[in-house]
């Protein structure tokens, strides 16, 4: 679009597919290009261990966008074998938006701008004296956790893929933004987490894809059904990444045995990560319930605090229910040996991964 000024940062690893040829199209278009951890030296080791697993989209510094969704195929119908694919993503208008704008900034100044090699040609924009912007020439520094208040309501619209774009609901709600990355010693998205699940008084509703917590989740949401809280874990049946699916189902026996009631979603590939307290305070993010998001990867989730939007994310969880089976400790006790074996061995192993 003539006039838009558009910049885009990609994670190094997880964008690693994005071809050259397309890099260079956007370059040449005149977008702004930058890569957190690229896969050259001497970002390559942090890149192998840490990510960039934010999905912020801004528009016009009053508007952004952020959840679970990623650019990819298998969004778009695209990529056969992904077949469907569920997600939670959110739009957030007003003064609460300037948190994830903030965000943005700290991440483009710790990216490195693309070097498009061989025929294409790089494009930079001019600094503020005229001259070139230069690559980063060291290891991104450390960053603080965003956790502040919004000074007003925003405008929360809930967005779910494979939904009808035209039911869906416009919210106020009080928003806190959350934001966890490798260079702070304190977890404050597992935190947050830990935290909403301890104080839950009546109910708690979690979706995520990747279920690999720690010990101190495991037991929070335990000692919770034991406080007559109704505790309820959707995660997919079929995980695209086969040693978190493994590890997960060494964590569902004790957490079946305690009263948790866990759901497997048959529909299609479930990447949502979702969670509802009391009926009261929602939670809309890009972190998994796993040590990576907790401690190795740049996050962010938005919690609201509205009856409105959790209404509504729970609605979507009983409708995703309608396309689950409830998983039973009958079905734990039919695994194989040689496939409790892997699963173990995968909890032993995903910590490193």
């Amino acid at each position: 679009m003539d006039g838009v000024h558009i910049r885009f940062i990609r994670d190094g690893w997880g964008s690693r597919k994005l071809s050259r040829t397309e890099i260079s199209r956007m370059m040449d278009a005149g977008i702004e290009f930058r890569t957190i951890f690229p896969l050259r030296p001497p970002w390559i080791f942090s890149a192998l261990n840490n990510r960039d697993h934010c999905k912020i989209a801004l528009i016009d510094g009053r508007e952004a966008f952020t959840g679970g969704i990623n650019i990819g195929d298998e969004y778009a119908g695209l990529k056969p074998n992904a077949g469907f694919w569920r997600d939670t993503h959110v739009r957030i208008a007003g003064e609460a938006s300037s948190d994830l704008k903030n965000i943005f900034e700290h991440h483009w100044n710790i990216a490195s701008p693309e070097q498009i090699k061989s025929v294409f040609r790089i494009k930079t924009k001019p600094g503020k004296n005229g001259s070139p912007i230069p690559a980063t020439t060291s290891l991104p520094k450390p960053f603080t956790m965003m956790a502040e208040w919004s000074n007003e309501l925003a405008t929360i619209q809930e967005a779910h893929a494979h939904k009808d774009p035209g039911s869906e609901k416009i919210n106020q709600a009080y928003v806190q933004t959350v934001e966890g990355n490798p260079g702070i010693p304190t977890p404050f998205i597992r935190e947050a987490y830990f935290i909403g699940i301890t104080q839950a008084t009546k109910t708690i509703d979690i979706t995520t894809p990747y279920f690999v917590p720690d010990q101190d989740i495991i037991m929070g949401l335990k000692t919770a059904v034991a406080r007559e809280v109704r505790v309820r874990l959707l995660v997919p049946r079929e995980v695209d990444q086969k040693i978190v699916d493994r590890a997960s189902f060494t964590y569902y026996g004790e957490l079946l045995e305690a009263g948790v009631h866990i759901y497997l979603y048959n529909k299609g590939m479930l990447h949502a990560k979702t969670m509802v307290i009391d009926g009261e305070i929602a939670e809309v993010g890009a972190a998994n319930y796993d040590m990576r998001s907790f401690r190795l990867n740049y996050e962010v989730s938005e919690f609201f605090y509205s009856k409105d939007v959790a209404k509504e994310l729970t609605q979507q969880f009983e409708q995703d229910l309608n396309d689950s089976v409830p998983l039973k400790m009958e079905d734990l006790k039919q695994r194989y040996p040689s496939q409790r074996l892997m699963q173990r061995g995968a909890r032993l192993l995903f910590p490193l991964l």
